[in-house]
């Protein structure tokens, strides 16, 4: 197959980037968090969704985004990744204090239009 073609098959790049990889298929799957069943229906798939290929670059540290620069998602550099059970809980208590906040918010919204239109 050429290499154009190969880019249009994304499944079949997939393949073939796992393959010179030297990890096992096995091993890759997993790594991803995917078993050796789903890797091989994903690598059938000529329009593969970006986001699988990803978790398949993240578990073999290779970036596809070079592969297919229009399809690269730009993640923030802010986010930082929970790792115990104390961030969560201030991670949690953030998003329900700003929850709160944003529906006090509408309800004010709500209770001003509705006393104007009377």
């Amino acid at each position: 197959m050429k290499k154009e073609d190969i880019k249009k098959h994304k499944g079949e790049l997939l393949d073939s980037i796992v393959r010179n990889s030297g990890m096992t298929i096995k091993a890759v799957a997993k790594a991803a968090g995917y078993d050796r069943t789903s890797y091989y229906n994903h690598i059938l798939e000529p329009q593969l969704p970006y986001k699988i290929i990803s978790r398949y670059g993240e578990a073999l540290r290779h970036d596809f985004s070079n592969e297919y620069p229009e399809e690269k998602v730009t993640r923030p550099t802010h986010t930082k990744e929970i790792t115990t059970f104390e961030e969560m809980e201030k991670d949690r208590d953030y998003w329900r204090e700003r929850f709160f906040r944003l529906t006090e918010k509408v309800a004010d919204s709500f209770k001003e239009e509705s006393s104007g239109e009377v």
